[in-house]
């Protein structure tokens, strides 16, 4: 909730077809933290919460919405709603809340203050000059709009919930009919084996992510659609730590010894691994097939496309308010990383392609390797009653970038066909033990593993557990 003051303005509004606009804060808890709190948790963006600005006020049955359900993770409060076409749409608030992302014991203690006032390090208005930057890039994503929410009855149930506060209101999944979480995606491309991530648009993603500094981009945050083909295109959703920046003593004490992705929005890209940290199992695995001709095209695009000129609307795009504190600091923070984006994109892309991991299905398959030296060529093809059928993955890889190729073949009948000569790559064959067969030439550096792989579904959907573990 903003404050009193603010309730007892939302009563003022209430009924008030005519006020459709009002003044306030994102958020008043964050200003006055004392000399203590700010040295031990920084100033972050505390000035920002705590600035008025001038706001629409959403009245539900005026917008032409009705509530669905209740929704939400551990720190924010949503409400679904429906138009009046029956499209799926989402009235978050900007506030956290963190009591639910606690356990039961720390929320009762010191601990649920020390982790609340890190919310003011989440930039408040940073989805308004993220969904410009989107577009420029080519990444599909919501375009939200800020509203005030008044003491409206017609929230039935969820109006005291509601009443007061500051929210964002987008349209789900950037109107699909139908998505799939992440989870879901992944019984289709592995349980399944009827369907394939759509790379190149994921990548685009993923290099924003890294652009706008979004180090929690869990598997959560993600829906896919279907495309023709068998393909599924990833959304972004909730890109709540965008600009993150903390400037206390415990947040980068935490990083240093633990947290190593609570990475400040700065004016370069230094801190890349960092950035991309809880998302190695994921990049790993949906973005195994590109090559490093389709990155650097990838990131040679993005970065001619964030021109000047989009940056600067992309900034204004936030309350004239808000701009007039933080526009010149962020657009200057935005064309330094634009700078580096090509070439710390592909620093990432060398530090995923140490080693590569390979993955079929649950189906029959038959992973083919040729080539040898210091190139070889991986494909994966479908198989059908022991022939081949549809190309699953193709990737040409080269021994200055990869040394490791480790091929995952689950549940089904298998092959693997390493072409006989002599390669500088070591390779791991991972089966289930069942009736698989291998051709492998007599190679070496062929090593069969002789454990049934480890399911597949949690270990990806999990953050990396550390650095270490990203390096071979």
């Amino acid at each position: 909730m903003i404050g009193c003051w603010l309730l007892l303005g939302c009563a003022h509004l209430n009924g008030a077809a005519q006020n459709d606009s009002v003044v306030v804060p994102a958020s008043l808890q964050y200003e006055r933290p004392g000399v203590l709190n700010t040295v031990l948790l920084g100033g972050n963006y505390r000035d920002l919460w705590a600035i008025p600005v001038k706001l629409p006020v959403f009245h539900l049955k005026a917008k032409g919405f009705k509530v669905k359900e209740l929704g939400g993770g551990n720190q924010t409060l949503s409400l679904q709603l429906t138009d009046a076409q029956g499209q799926p749409w989402v009235l978050r608030t900007v506030e956290k809340e963190v009591t639910k992302a606690l356990p039961p014991l720390l929320a009762k203690t010191f601990v649920l203050s020390l982790v609340q006032q890190q919310v003011s390090g989440s930039h408040p208005y940073a989805p308004l000059v993220v969904a410009p930057l989107s577009k420029a890039v080519g990444v599909r994503g919501a375009e939200p709009v800020f509203y005030f929410i008044p003491d409206d009855p017609d929230f039935g149930e969820f109006r005291s919930q509601f009443a007061g506060t500051v929210c964002l209101l987008e349209q789900r999944e950037a109107g699909e009919s139908k998505t799939l979480n992440s989870e879901k995606a992944l019984e289709r491309i592995i349980d399944k084996g009827s369907a394939r991530p759509e790379a190149s648009s994921l990548l685009k993603a993923r290099m924003l992510d890294l652009f706008i500094g979004d180090w929690d981009r869990h598997a959560g945050q993600w829906r896919w659609a279907e495309r023709p083909g068998g393909l599924l295109q990833a959304l972004p959703r909730d890109r709540d730590q965008a600009f993150f920046f903390t400037n206390g003593v415990l947040p980068r004490l935490f990083q240093a010894a633990a947290l190593k992705y609570l990475v400040s929005f700065e004016d370069d890209l230094r801190n890349w691994r960092g950035i991309t940290f809880k998302s190695w199992p994921f990049d790993r695995f949906f973005l195994s097939e590109l090559d490093r001709s389709q990155w650097l095209h990838t990131l040679e695009s993005m970065q001619a496309s964030l021109t000047d000129s989009v940056l600067e609307n992309a900034v204004r795009a936030m309350p004239p308010e808000i701009q007039a504190r933080n526009g010149d600091r962020l657009l200057r923070q935005l064309k330094g990383r634009r700078d580096a984006l090509t070439r710390t994109g592909m620093r990432y892309y060398h530090f995923l392609s140490g080693y590569v991991d390979v993955y079929g299905s649950d189906k029959d398959e038959e992973f083919v390797v040729t080539g040898s030296g210091d190139s070889v060529r991986v494909q994966v093809f479908a198989l059908n009653g022991g022939q081949r059928g549809r190309q699953l993955y193709n990737r040409r890889f080269v021994r200055e970038e990869t040394r490791l190729l480790r091929l995952w073949a689950f549940h089904g009948n298998d092959k693997f066909s390493i072409a006989p000569g002599k390669s500088r790559f070591r390779f791991e064959l991972n089966a289930d033990d069942g009736d698989d067969e291998y051709a492998t030439g007599g190679d070496k550096r062929v090593r069969r593993m002789s454990s049934r792989p480890a399911r597949k579904v949690p270990v990806l959907l999990q953050p990396a557990a550390s650095p270490a573990s990203g390096q071979r």
